[in-house]
């Protein structure tokens, strides 16, 4: 039996719980129960696919430079919790097959990727397409960007993998670009989320998920219209909220038939 409200996605692990893109907070979104997790993908000096948002390094670390001119063990050492006071202990940027073991074999991901040089893509393509169907991650990752470019390299190289284009703006016709791309996913704003867009994804054969929501009345709202994920930095408030809410709603009947004796099954 499905869940009846959208799958929870853990944004960057748990991006308001704990230091984004690390180890420490992928851990955070396991143990909420999170089922799917969101998380940014680029490449090292040393080829290595890591996890890490900005190009630049400062606001998570506070070093100077871009993580494209650091080796693997040069970022595992840095300590990525800047911008995340209180928090208890030093985390590093991790690699991409270090989040993956360390969430288990049951989660699903969401990959994204930034725009960058085309040669830098190319190379970020083939290694992350090479990645998941060596490791037999192809049916539990959507590859995701809104890099149209991007997206087509992937769709030649791994036509079989799962897409998503990322949409921030109306402009951009998010449902017919997604569509034109030959992606199964959209994943737009949530101020972009109505009716209409939803009659257009499910016409267009799209599943959508969307970003970024930490508003319970707005994730209300979304839940309502059927969008199929929700991305949110709170993963552990959201799940909690969804399951109560669903154990009420089941409980609700019970307890109505317990007063009226003609709502009880003969």
């Amino acid at each position: 039996m499905s869940q009846p409200f959208p799958t929870i996605v853990g944004h960057r692990g748990a991006r308001g719980e704990a230091p984004e893109n690390t180890l420490a907070g992928f851990q955070v979104a396991v143990a909420a129960g999170a089922g799917e997790i969101e998380l940014d993908v680029r490449l090292s000096a040393d080829g290595h696919l890591i996890v890490l948002h900005d190009s630049d390094l400062k606001r998570t670390t506070g070093q100077k430079g871009h993580a494209r001119h650091f080796t693997l063990a040069q970022l595992n050492l840095m300590d990525a919790r800047v911008n995340t006071p209180g928090w208890h202990s030093t985390v590093g940027v991790p690699s991409l097959r270090e989040v993956v073991a360390l969430c288990g074999p049951a989660m699903r991901f969401q990959f994204e990727v930034k725009g960058a040089h085309r040669a830098i893509l190319h190379q970020l393509a083939h290694q992350l397409t090479h990645m998941i169907d060596q490791d037999g991650l192809r049916e539990r990752v959507v590859i995701t960007s809104s890099h149209t470019g991007f997206l087509r390299m992937v769709a030649t190289m791994a036509p079989h993998l799962e897409r998503g284009y990322v949409s921030e703006y109306r402009y951009q016709q998010p449902t017919r670009r997604a569509a034109a791309l030959g992606c199964r996913w959209l994943m737009p704003h949530h101020s972009l989320v109505s009716p209409r867009l939803m009659r257009s994804a499910r016409r267009r054969g799209l599943k959508v998920s969307t970003w970024t929501v930490n508003d319970l009345n707005e994730a209300e709202r979304l839940a309502r219209l059927g969008v199929d994920g929700i991305i949110t930095d709170f993963p552990t408030s959201f799940l909690a909220h969804f399951r109560g809410k669903d154990q009420r709603q089941v409980a609700a009947p019970a307890a109505q038939a317990e007063l009226d004796p003609s709502l009880r099954d003969p």
